[in-house]
């Protein structure tokens, strides 16, 4: 297998995000369900709900989903690796990184390498290269594990206390004990959380809803109900596309800044009740 060199790595993110076709809406809300036969990522209008893309992904309990340009990285309870599909239209992209860990949540992207949560029972996190090498491994003490809400923002973390547990606690990238303790505090159970570059959403897992918090004082704003016209939502984690945020794009080894306005192709793309619902989000054996 070839080996590549950090640059490498990160370059091929930069690649993806400036793949062929239609760049994907950098405003647009994604989220990924928990559920049994194929994983289901969702995209949503912050502003309204409005559902706008329901796409088809591998078969697995969905948990994680993170959007760099055109590209949804998304992972799945029970194996270690990153699935990609396109943002665009849906389609699987023969792609998958391979990190080595046995179950992983929630996903998210510091301009270069991915961060992830583990859904294997522990309180770690993951700092993973484009090529599936482990750069670091850090304990979020604020989790008591299967942690399912991890969001890296402004060069630091963001994340729940375990399965759907609020609060939100921040981290700075070492880990350890949190830096702010309890800076989002919803009431209900909450799993997924997403930094559009102002704003905070977390996930309602339970109520088809994401509440929307204060980036900078962590004080709620408002609930957002989502579109129920095709079907409920059980979204174990949100994002907002990385291309599209100032800490995340435009600099040395980061994609290219994105504005949701189609482009010309630069170059090919490489390489049931409450309890019935309770009962899709445990981790598998």
């Amino acid at each position: 297998m070839m080996s590549w060199t950090k640059h490498t790595a990160a370059a091929a993110v930069a690649i993806l995000a400036a793949a062929t076709g239609q760049r994907a809406d950098a405003a647009l809300l994604w989220g990924n369900n928990a559920g049994f036969g194929a994983d289901i990522i969702e995209a949503f209008d912050p502003a309204t709900g409005a559902l706008v893309h329901k796409f088809t992904g591998v078969a697995g309990n969905g948990r994680g989903v993170v959007v760099v340009g055109n590209t949804v990285y998304y992972t799945v309870v029970g194996d270690g690796v990153i699935h990609e599909m396109d943002a665009t239209s849906g389609a699987l992209l023969p792609g998958t990184i391979n990190t080595g860990q046995s179950s992983l949540s929630t996903i998210s992207y510091d301009g270069t390498n991915f961060w992830l949560a583990d859904y294997s029972g522990t309180n770690k996190a993951y700092q993973v290269a484009p090529d599936g090498t482990l750069l670091t491994t850090i304990t979020l003490n604020g989790s008591t594990g299967n942690q399912d809400g991890l969001e890296y923002f402004n060069g630091r973390l963001i994340g729940n206390r375990g399965d759907g547990v609020a609060p939100y606690d921040v981290y700075n990238l070492a880990g350890g004990v949190p830096s702010t303790s309890s800076f989002i505090a919803p009431a209900g159970s909450s799993t997924g959380i997403a930094f559009d570059g102002t704003n905070f959403y977390t996930s309602n897992v339970f109520n088809n809803s994401v509440s929307i918090w204060n980036g900078t004082t962590g004080a709620f704003i408002s609930t957002l109900a989502l579109d129920v016209s095709r079907g409920t939502h059980l979204l174990e984690d949100l994002s907002f596309d990385f291309a599209g945020r100032a800490d995340t794009c435009g600099g040395p080894n980061q994609p290219p800044c994105t504005t949701g306005v189609p482009e010309p192709a630069s170059m090919a793309i490489l390489g049931m009740g409450l309890l019935g619902l309770g009962a899709l989000r445990r981790p598998k054996a």
